[in-house]
């Protein structure tokens, strides 16, 4: 995966961010908006019980969102992550990490997580929305095929039953 072209900002004088940058400076380009991807199919059915598998389906949705722009995971210059568990989300850091590599490579833009209550899609636990520039003199190339992958298993959250089984 390409490096990207934008400038990652992350001051001394702050914590060391891990899994996200403190700032980023934009290189001269044209901006794509993705809105919010949950984890539906093409055939509108949510895939994935569990937080982790809806953010695996999810990044997938919002990386082929990006490239069907013309963008690349590279040029995601900021992000959000909604979630109906951030305890679930919070305890799965490490998993969810390992899937966010898979979809992005090491490039970690500013990103926020945020705990909703509901999203507007019956079942989904997590939505993606983020904003990318595609530096000027970035060749768009072709669109690549989408290539189908399993969903991850969660860790259960401390003191409760996680969202993969509810028995």
């Amino acid at each position: 995966m390409e490096r990207t072209t934008h400038e990652i900002v992350n001051p001394l004088s702050l914590s060391d961010p891990v899994g996200y940058a403190h700032a980023l400076v934009v290189a001269r380009g044209r901006t794509v908006y993705v809105g919010g991807q949950t984890s539906l199919r093409s055939d509108g059915v949510i895939t994935g019980d569990s937080v982790v598998q809806q953010f695996d389906q999810a990044l997938a949705n919002m990386a082929e969102a990006l490239r069907a722009a013309g963008a690349e995971p590279t040029h995601v210059v900021s992000m959000r992550v909604y979630t109906t568990s951030v305890d679930v989300y919070r305890v799965n850091l490490k998993t969810l990490g390992s899937v966010y590599r898979r979809h992005m490579g090491r490039h970690y833009p500013p990103m926020s997580v945020v705990g909703v209550t509901e999203l507007l899609t019956v079942g989904a636990k997590v939505e993606l929305e983020c904003v990318a520039v595609v530096p000027d003199g970035h060749d768009d190339g072709e669109q690549r095929e989408r290539v189908p992958h399993e969903l991850v298993k969660e860790v259960d959250a401390p003191g409760g039953l996680s969202d993969r089984t509810r028995s």
